[in-house]
């Protein structure tokens, strides 16, 4: 079996493991537990397309679409048939731009207190397991006062809390995406931990980290760009395309295609300024803005250092690994989102398929919306890792607890201390 499929569900020959996904998004979380063997009974977010995009693609999964604020556990609990302390696993990821250090990392921002909610409703639902997934920049927010203060609120809840970043590359997607997951379980049951071990790549958990240079013995072993995107169909800025031209040559290509119509979804690359295709046309895979003219900089850029902006009107290389893929990634100034040979940046397909979406996996709604989706998405396959350990965890006898892994931050052991008491 290829590596890298995804299906829209595994064969239930046995009773699952169960979840619920809040904050689910366009369904990455989702996708990823089905394929590591949940059952998901119940997935919910306010989104109207991201709504539309799960019924296209996970049509036998409930979905709710309401706002966390206005959902009790009870309305859940209901909507899953299932009662306080049986559920196996609950997971989300609430929105994360309040925390992310591309944006302003404002602490009042009112998107910083959804975890909050999130715990208040697993504090009743008593699931074994609860899992929180966002951006790695709340660990230094407010000189780690956010980090400590999830900590609290899974210790007065119930649950023996640990966190650590999770690099997507590491598990075969394609892409450098730094991932902080919290996982709390209920302390009755006496188990810690749940972070899957790598399977790509050299490196354990937390050996590389964000915003430092990487080896390449480092990244040996990541799906490349090339290996990712290289059978798309080509495709000038503005246009979109359905057919496939093009065989699939790796092992993820052929994974994405598999199951996929004839037809090709999604692929579709913004329109550029003609400012912008200037700037395209001059550079060569690996380049920056600090190859460009300064006649062909914007304004604001011609004074910056040589230092600043790095990525910004990066084009990729077929040979290198994606950098994170944002809700901006039609913008070629926001990073390194230029295609390697084509004077455009990355069509929203190729977007997905960096975030291991697979190619029968088809996004609703507006092209904007489109975009925010993908940028939000959390990818499937780091899901799915994490979804197999956390399987493997509920399944054991007894207590389990699995080695500490390497991590920039922690809870202090003093709140598991304290959930206990």
């Amino acid at each position: 079996m290829n590596k890298y499929a995804l299906r829209q569900f595994s064969p239930r020959t046995q009773r699952h493991p169960t979840a619920i996904d809040l904050f689910s998004g366009a369904g990455g979380i989702s996708l990823g537990l089905v394929n590591a063997g949940f059952d998901v009974l119940l997935c919910s977010d306010i989104d109207e397309s991201c709504a539309k995009t799960h019924e296209r693609n996970l049509p036998k999964v409930p979905f709710l679409r309401r706002d966390i604020e206005k959902l009790s556990a009870r309305e859940i609990m209901n909507a899953a048939k299932i009662r306080p302390g049986e559920l196996d696993l609950l997971i989300g990821g609430p929105p994360c731009q309040g925390f992310s250090i591309i944006g302003q990392r404002e602490l009042w921002d009112p998107r910083n207190g959804l975890f909050k909610r999130f715990v208040a409703i697993a504090r009743e639902m008593k699931p074994k397991v609860l899992v929180i997934e966002n951006v790695s920049g709340l660990a230094t927010l407010n000189k780690g006062a956010v980090l400590r203060e999830i900590g609290e609120a899974c210790a007065e809840a119930g649950y023996a809390v640990d966190c650590a970043e999770l690099l997507a590359a590491q598990y075969g997607v394609p892409q450098m995406r730094w991932r902080m997951f919290f996982i709390g379980w209920r302390i009755d049951l006496g188990k810690r931990g749940g972070f899957p071990m790598p399977t790509h790549g050299r490196r354990g958990i937390g050996d590389l980290v964000p915003n430092r240079t990487l080896r390449a013995e480092d990244v040996d072993g990541f799906v490349t760009i090339k290996e990712a995107i290289g059978d798309l169909t080509p495709i000038e800025a503005g246009e979109s395309t359905t057919r496939y031209t093009r065989h699939p040559r790796s092992a993820f290509q052929i994974a994405m295609r598999e199951g996929a119509p004839e037809s090709l979804a999604n692929h579709y690359a913004p329109r550029l300024s003609q400012q912008n295709m200037e700037r395209l046309r001059v550079l060569k895979p690996g380049e920056d803005w600090r190859s460009l003219p300064c006649e062909l900089l914007p304004a604001g850029m011609q004074r910056a250092l040589r230092k600043d902006h790095t990525r910004r009107y990066r084009r990729m290389k077929w040979d290198g690994i994606a950098r994170s893929i944002i809700t901006r990634f039609r913008d070629p100034k926001s990073g390194e989102y230029i295609h390697p040979e084509q004077h455009r940046t990355i069509s929203i397909r190729e977007a997905a398929r960096i975030q291991s979406f697979p190619d029968w996996f088809v996004f609703e709604g507006t092209i904007s919306q489109q975009y925010d989706q993908v940028g939000n998405a959390v990818p499937p396959l780091l899901a799915r890792a994490v979804g197999i350990e956390i399987r493997k965890m509920l399944g054991a006898v007894g207590t389990a607890k699995r080695q500490a892994v390497k991590s920039r931050y922690r809870i202090p052991d003093s709140l598991a201390i304290a959930a206990a008491e």
